[in-house]
Formats: structure tokens, C-alpha cells, sequence
């Protein structure tokens, strides 16, 4: 009399002579030791699924038989106990083929794929889930942060912020294969011409050193696609509304056009040079100071100080034209008559830094504080609310990442603001040093500098979206920030026309950023 066909949920280390009719769910290779075996997860018509490992010494009997979304008679095989630090299935229980396995019945049983459920960004932000079992995610592409995209010194990598139909947001960091699968669909103009659904299976929950927790891949199981035709992603496409996919089009257009343009070889870094100095002068802070009108200027400083401005670390903005909006819910108005149903929150952060015995304002935006600190302005407020943090003006410890940084700084100089808008930066030891050699020459000659830039490595993603922030964009006053936090009526800030006719940013003089107010200082703690 034949074994009867027996269910995955019931698989347990009692003995060997079990039965299952499966599909194969997911497949995957790994390679430790030099040794390389194949895993993979077994799914029943019950939709209970068990992860399988085929070991090295039988991976010639069964690869070719086990082919993904095919099903199949499994009997004969070890069972043991599921301890593994991540675990692709949550079953107690893991199965081990062995030379006496037999597989049999292609195809001839009807199981359909169930889909795993996703893990809410709620239940990832507070913690509510088996930390050492893998989850699957789904969010839209809000915002990309730093990205490593040369092997090397450092491992390729890929940061983003995801937001579900809720708002909510999660961290993301991709490794290596997974960060260059997400740099080649970026890369592709027509790929992001409109929202972003990013899908990642068997994906793991780390802590982020400092950073909050950080949905990452494992190196081996993990599986990532991105705007995929499967039903689930066009469900999940469709639960967002019209305006809030919008606003994130938006918002990425700029964001997917920066990696589009950051390739891995020396060209490229070559390129990002000539970005830097293209149309501008090459000069020490000292000299750049005594312009007396708006230059471009290609200048090297070492940040010292956060500067507590009276907008704080950050600003909420239109989806359109980046001006500050107004409003206490929504749809909140800018001074352009947009309305803004999402609420986009963006750094801005004054930094003081300086170059031998010269120390010059610097207004450092979104992009570059982001690549900078790894983290998005949304992101960080949320935790600062988390922690009962609700003042714009309580400056988070996580902030002084930007300080003690050296850089190579692409900026527009505003001799009327005695201060310098960042366009871009490079942190690159050899360029800085480059970059400041012809200065001592060029003193002693009387002439003006000139540098020739050799190819180099670039250490931190840069920007190369916009020529000038300052110059296609709308960027709010101080007092338009301020006004949703601070009742009491300002002085106004002028606006300045820039380059171009846009408005442009301005800040405090330095008397009235004296205040006798000391401000706290506030340390963000780690999701658990």
C-alpha cells in the first residue's frame, strides 16, 4: 500500500519516510567554503511553505530537477530543527534531501502559489514581528539617499526611504548585487519616468549602527523586484491616490537623474571633477570672501560648527516647486498657490567650516545633508516625534555626522548673505589635496588658479541633478518655515532674485542668530 500524501504543516524530526506533494516556491544557490549547495522553499496546496536544503554532495542528482513555479512528489528525506539566525520560512522545522530522496509527479498536481503576506511598516517601525524569521516588504520609492555604486574599498550599496499608502516610511539599504540591480533599473530614464513599487522577498530586519532599524537583503535567498507585473504590485500601486503618486514622481525625477550619472569607473569620477569646477572659479575661502558679487566658486572647507538658524534643521515643502507651504493639515499652500496634500519635509542646515584662518557660512539642502547622514529629513523628524521631540529647533545629536568633514564644495557665494549654497560636494582626500596645491602657487605668481583633475575614486555619492538649487527652485525663507512653528509674528527675511530669476534662500545675519536660548541637544535612539 503506497504512503499517503502528507501535509508540510505536519513535517516534523520524527522520522524520514515522509511524503509531500509540492511547488517550488523559490530557489536559490550559496556558496560558503568554496562549497557551493542550493536551497530552496516548498509550498502546499494549504499554502504552508518549508525551507530545503540540498547539500553539496547531492546537488548534481537534483539541480536540474527542481525548476521554480514547477510542482512535484517529494518523499525520503531528513528533518531538522529550524534554528537558523534568519530563517526564509517560519516553519520549526527544516527539510534535508538525501541520496535516498525520491522526486517524482512533475507537474501533475494542481498547487497554486500563495502569495507571503507582507509585514506592515508599522509592525517593521515598532518592532511587531519574528526577528529572526525573513519578510517580505512592499513600499513605494520615496527618496534614495547614499550610494556606493564602486566595489572596492567599500561594498556597493544602495540606500532608500519606502512609504506605504499610509505614509509611513521605512529605511532600506541593498549589498552588492541587489544595490547594482537597483542602480541598473535607476539608471534607465524611461524606468523611472513615473512611481516606483519596490517589492523585496525574504528580506531581513537589521539595526543600522546609529541609524534606525534598516530593511537590508541577505546575501543569498533575498530577492528583489522592482516594478514588477505581478498582480500584488499593481494592487499595491493602486491603493495610493492620484496626488500622493504624484508627489513622489516628482520628487524622484531629480533623485533617479543623480544615479543615472554615477558609474564605477575612473571616466565617470573624472566627470564628477569636471562638475565641480565647470563654470566656476577655483579659490581658498579667503579669497572667495572678498567677491563682491554672486560667483560659482569650486572652494575646499573643513565643517566645524552647526549654525542654530531660526528655521531649524528642516523645512516642509511644495510638491512642486519646493517653496515652504503653510497650513496646519492639509492641503497645505505655498505662495504659488499649490496645493500640497503629502507632507514633504526636507533638510536645511547651516554649517560653519572653515580653510586655514578663514571660516565662511555654508547652507547645506536635502540632497547633500541626506547623503551625508544616510538618512532622510522625514525619516529622522519622525524618530526626534517619537522621542516627544516636536521643535524644529531641537537639533538631534545625529547632526554633528556632518561635522569634522573635509570636502571638496561646488557653491554659489552671496556676498549680500555672506554665505555659500552647497551645489556639491566630493569627500575624496586626494582631490582636496588637489585642489588646494595651485592656491600657494597661484599667490605667489599673482595669478589665478587652475586645476587639471586626475581620476579618482569618489567617496560620497554627489548630486549632479541641478546646476544650482538656488537656481530652478523656489527655496523658503526663513520666516515662511518658521511661521507654522512659531506664532509670534518675525521679521521678515528678503528674498533675493538668483541666477536664472528664481527665488533663492536666505538666512540670518549674524546678529540676529544670537539668542540667549540654549538649544537642546537631543541624541536619536535606535528603533529595537
Amino acid at each position: 500500500m503506497a504512503r499517503p500524501v502528507e501535509k508540510i504543516v505536519d513535517i516534523n524530526d520524527t522520522k524520514e519516510l515522509w511524503k509531500v506533494a509540492v511547488r517550488v516556491a523559490h530557489k536559490w544557490k550559496v556558496v560558503s567554503n568554496n562549497k557551493e549547495h542550493f536551497e530552496m522553499i516548498f509550498q502546499d496546496r494549504e499554502g504552508c511553505d518549508i525551507h530545503v536544503v540540498v547539500p553539496t554532495a547531492c546537488m548534481a542528482a537534483y539541480n536540474e530537477k527542481f525548476e521554480v513555479d514547477r510542482t512535484y512528489t517529494v518523499s525520503n528525506f531528513a528533518v531538522q530543527s529550524n534554528n537558523l539566525v534568519f530563517k526564509p520560512s517560519s516553519h520549526k522545522f527544516l527539510v534535508k534531501l538525501t541520496g535516498g530522496t525520491a522526486v517524482g509527479d512533475v507537474d501533475k498536481h494542481d498547487i497554486p502559489l500563495k502569495p507571503r503576506p507582507f509585514t506592515s511598516f508599522p509592525d517593521i517601525i515598532n518592532g511587531n514581528f519574528q526577528k529572526n524569521v525573513l519578510i517580505d516588504v512592499i513600499g513605494m520609492l520615496e527618496s534614495v539617499g547614499y550610494q556606493q555604486t564602486q566595489s572596492g574599498g567599500k561594498k556597493c550599496q544602495a540606500n532608500f526611504l519606502l512609504r506605504d499608502a499610509s505614509n509611513n516610511t521605512i529605511n532600506c539599504t541593498l549589498w552588492e548585487d541587489y544595490a547594482k540591480q537597483f542602480f541598473k533599473f535607476t539608471e534607465d530614464k524611461s524606468a523611472t519616468s513615473g512611481p516606483i513599487i519596490v517589492l523585496i522577498q525574504f528580506a531581513k530586519v537589521k539595526e543600522a549602527g546609529q541609524y534606525p532599524l534598516s530593511v537590508t537583503n541577505t546575501f543569498h535567498v533575498t530577492k528583489l523586484l522592482i516594478n514588477s507585473d505581478l498582480p500584488v504590485v499593481k494592487d499595491f500601486l493602486n491603493s495610493f491616490p492620484k496626488e500622493s503618486l504624484r508627489v513622489v514622481s516628482t520628487q524622484l525625477t531629480s533623485q533617479s537623474q543623480q544615479y543615472s550619472r554615477t558609474s564605477t569607473n575612473d571616466n565617470d569620477g573624472q566627470c564628477h571633477l569636471q562638475k565641480l569646477l565647470k563654470g566656476a572659479i577655483s579659490v581658498p575661502l579667503s579669497e572667495m570672501k572678498k567677491i563682491r558679487e554672486n560667483t560659482f566658486c569650486a572652494t575646499v572647507a573643513k565643517t566645524r560648527k552647526l549654525i542654530a538658524s531660526s528655521h531649524g534643521w528642516y523645512y516642509q515643502c511644495c510638491h512642486e516647486c519646493t517653496k515652504s507651504v503653510r497650513g496646519d493639515k492639509p492641503p497645505y499652500k505655498c505662495d504659488n498657490g499649490h496645493s500640497t496634500e503629502a507632507e514633504i519635509y526636507k533638510y536645511k542646515i547651516e554649517v560653519e567650516g572653515f580653510h586655514l584662518q578663514t571660516s565662511c557660512k555654508f547652507i547645506f539642502w536635502d540632497r547633500e545633508c541626506t547623503e551625508i547622514l544616510h538618512v532622510s529629513a522625514a525619516h529622522m523628524r519622525d524618530t526626534m516625534i517619537k522621542a516627544g521631540i516636536t521643535d524644529p529647533l531641537e537639533f538631534p545629536l545625529d547632526l554633528d555626522a556632518m561635522l569634522k568633514l573635509e570636502l571638496a564644495l561646488r557653491v554659489k557665494w552671496q556676498p549680500s548673505w555672506d554665505s555659500a549654497s552647497v551645489i556639491m560636494f566630493i569627500k575624496d582626500d586626494e582631490f582636496v589635496k588637489q585642489l588646494k596645491a595651485p592656491w600657494a602657487e597661484s599667490q605667489a605668481v599673482n595669478s589665478g588658479p587652475s586645476v587639471t583633475p586626475l581620476p579618482l575614486q569618489i567617496k560620497e555619492s554627489v548630486d549632479e541633478a541641478k546646476t544650482d538649487p538656488a537656481d530652478d527652485c523656489d527655496v523658503p525663507t526663513d520666516l515662511e518655515i518658521t511661521s507654522k512653528h512659531n506664532p509670534d509674528p518675525l521679521t521678515p527675511t528678503t528674498k533675493r532674485q538668483s541666477h536664472g530669476g528664481s527665488s533663492e534662500s536666505t538666512s540670518l545675519c549674524d546678529g540676529e542668530l544670537s539668542s540667549t536660548k540654549l538649544k537642546k541637544i537631543i541624541k536619536l535612539e535606535n528603533n529595537k
